[in-house]
């Protein structure tokens, strides 16, 4: 799957450290560094954007590790394998259609 440049322009603008990757019929985009909403813990992880339908999900924000300091959220995927590691995901919906950045924002609004 390709992006639109103008929408990876708009995403690096936050989360700069980029990389995209596919396995299993999905494209992930890597975000190394990602800073977290006040009060996460930890404050920085490594995330995988998945911006397709995926498992009755319209994207998903996979985390590098379990996020404390939030509200009680279903973790509805704990230790998901993808690209050779292991993920962490809210059970999160939003709506289809958005931008990436728009996806990333929303699903930041799950830790909050």
């Amino acid at each position: 799957m390709e992006f639109p440049e103008d929408q990876i322009k708009e995403l690096k603008s936050i989360a700069p450290d980029l990389s995209i990757a596919q396995e299993g019929g999905f494209t992930y985009i890597r975000i190394d560094n990602l800073c977290l909403p006040d009060g996460c813990q930890p404050n920085n992880v490594n995330a995988l954007l998945c911006p397709s339908l995926k498992d009755g999900y319209q994207s998903s924000l996979f985390y590098s590790e379990l996020i404390t300091g939030i509200p009680s959220r279903n973790w509805n995927r704990n230790g998901v394998r993808i690209l050779g590691e292991n993920w962490y995901a809210v059970s999160w919906q939003v709506k289809p259609g958005l931008r990436l950045v728009e996806m990333l924002q929303i699903h930041l609004k799950a830790l909050r």
